[in-house]
């Protein structure tokens, strides 16, 4: 551990400044992560109110001003030793900033963006070498990365966490154990005996504290009010309500959810989506080409936005106009236990809410769209199934990008935990 902080902190010693425009949710929390990891973090944002929050979270220097002025980057002397992140919520002003700072000679050049043609597509002239002409040396596409996150939480049924490594070959995916679940009870090493875990090895454990456990017991389905998060010994004995994170091949996790929850279904018959965004359409589009003998159902409250969603969305996708709450009509179109529900409008009350009315009344699998951090934190103690939180994706990825180009090592998401992954290099020892 000693080789491994050294390595780290002389990396950073040498790299030194990040650049983030953009003070908003996503650029706070890189700005904080990377402040604590000790890099140089200077700030930019046009709203002098979102730079002294900021600045009151974490160490590091800011500068109001607008991210498209290249007078800004001549004043903060910026040049090829700097990282250089574009994360506002304005595309345009994330790729016009990107290009400035290749203009600067910046070495690495990270852009956020959201619209869905902003992005690298197969077998086009519109690639990776396409963005990178334009001074967008990685580009990540909020909305795309969100619908690529839920497809993998739809393909690990029980699933309510997963973390993709080496390109999706190996996946670390956390699972809650459910009561009545066969592993309750049993010590780590005992897992050994079970066929599916043969090559699967268990990362990491939130453990529920055993007080809460008993309380959430009596209130019925709420989750454990407190979590340790640890890497257990062979010796640890799993008890109801912990969060297991299994490291393993992304195909030798299929049964795996089943395990910890008794009532987990192997497969789906339907797809229900809570529409009201952009997000909404582009995941009912995505995963209508994803799963062509699966029905997708969008629901649309707002009446010109479903006559919208008709237009354009594929034909195979059924529009809903309905209220969500009229939970009789959605169980009389076909959504049962058998189902999946997710909750993408841009109202999280809306979402969460009814996740949990229709996991009360279906029992159907349940997944929301969510960004704000307080809603973050009450999501376990709610019956829903799993949370994705766009933003907070985004930034784990930024994250990633960022560290993978400092030192080879790539961070992944999971609250007190750090998950590194190393290159070996021949010199090494």
């Amino acid at each position: 551990m000693a080789s491994k902080l050294g390595l780290k902190k002389k990396k950073i010693e040498n790299a030194t400044r990040v650049v983030v425009l953009g003070a908003g949710q996503v650029g706070v929390h890189v700005s904080q992560t990377l402040s604590t990891e000790g890099y140089n973090v200077l700030l930019i944002d046009e709203e002098e109110l979102k730079i002294q929050e900021a600045r009151e979270t974490a160490d590091l220097a800011s500068i109001v001003g607008n991210g498209c002025n290249p007078e800004i980057y001549i004043q903060i002397g910026l040049s090829a030793k700097d990282l250089f992140v574009a994360v506002t919520d304005s595309d345009e002003t994330n790729l016009v900033a990107c290009s400035i700072a290749q203009a600067f000679g910046c070495r690495t050049k990270i852009a956020r963006v959201r619209k869905i043609f902003y992005r690298n597509f197969e077998d086009s002239p519109i690639d990776e070498k396409f963005w990178k002409r334009l001074g967008v040396e990685v580009l990540f596409n909020q909305e795309f990365l969100t619908a690529l996150e839920i497809e993998r939480l739809i393909e690990s049924p029980g699933a309510i966490d997963t973390v993709s490594l080496f390109d999706d070959k190996l996946q670390i995916i956390g699972y809650r154990v459910k009561e009545g679940s066969v592993l309750s009870g049993r010590r780590l090493v005992g897992l050994r005996d079970i066929s599916l875990f043969e090559n699967l090895i268990v990362a990491a454990v939130k453990v529920a504290d055993s007080k809460d456990v008993d309380a959430s017991s009596r209130r019925g389905k709420l989750a454990p009010l407190k979590e340790d998060t640890l890497v257990p010994r062979g010796d640890y004995k799993i008890q109801e309500n912990d969060l297991l994170y299994i490291c393993g091949r992304t195909a030798d996790f299929t049964g795996v959810g089943e395990l910890f929850d008794p009532d987990t279904r192997k497969a789906f018959k339907h797809l229900f989506i809570l529409g009201g965004s952009l997000m909404a359409f582009h995941l009912a589009q995505t995963l209508c080409s994803k799963y062509p003998r699966k029905t997708i159902y969008l629901i649309e409250a707002d009446k010109r936005r479903a006559y919208e969603a008709s237009d354009r969305l594929n034909p195979r996708i059924h529009i809903l106009h309905m209220d969500v709450r009229n939970i009789e009509e959605l169980i009389q179109e076909g959504l049962s236990s058998q189902c999946i529900f997710i909750g993408a409008s841009m109202n999280e009350d809306d979402n969460l809410m009814a996740s949990v009315l229709v996991k009360e009344e279906t029992g159907a699998r349940t997944i929301d769209l969510i960004q704000n951090p307080t809603y973050l934190h009450i999501a376990p103690y709610l019956d829903v199934d799993a949370v994705v939180s766009p933003k907070l994706l985004l930034a784990e990825e930024v994250l990633k990008a960022l560290q993978r180009h400092e030192y080879d090592v790539v961070s992944a998401r999971g609250g007190r935990t750090e998950i590194l992954e190393f290159i070996v290099h021949e010199s090494s020892k």
